[in-house]
């Protein structure tokens, strides 16, 4: 009998250990997405370990210039893309993605636009 106690008790600390630690690892951050002040249509792309802000400053379709920010704002990348979509569709700062530091940028659909320090014929 002592024993089934024993095992009793240290499964519902397991238990309540395994709870703790899943609330700990829950995301608290309400689902405020990050914004800039100074650049409101900058779109979020991102977690909450890092990300970066994209915004689509100037569009001669199918050419987009593209502004990649870092959290704080400050400009990591910039240049031109050549994008041409379905139909007349057009290319906006929440059709992007990702940047990893290179000249490419990424869409949501995983493909990749070249950045150009200028317009692309």
């Amino acid at each position: 009998m002592r024993v089934l106690k024993w095992f009793v008790i240290s499964l519902a600390v397991l238990i309540l250990i395994l709870v703790a630690v899943a609330y700990s690892l829950l995301d608290r951050s309400g689902g405020k997405v990050p914004t800039l002040k100074d650049h409101p249509n900058a779109y979020w792309s991102g977690a909450q370990d890092g990300g970066v802000f994209f915004e689509v400053t100037k569009a001669n379709p199918p050419n987009y210039y593209i502004e990649v920010r870092y959290e704080s704002g400050d400009i990591w990348s910039e240049g031109w893309v050549k994008y041409k979509g379905k139909g007349e569709s057009q290319l906006f700062s929440k059709d992007l993605l990702g940047y990893d530091g290179g000249e490419d940028v990424y869409l949501q659909d995983g493909t990749a636009l070249k950045l150009s320090p200028v317009m692309i014929k």
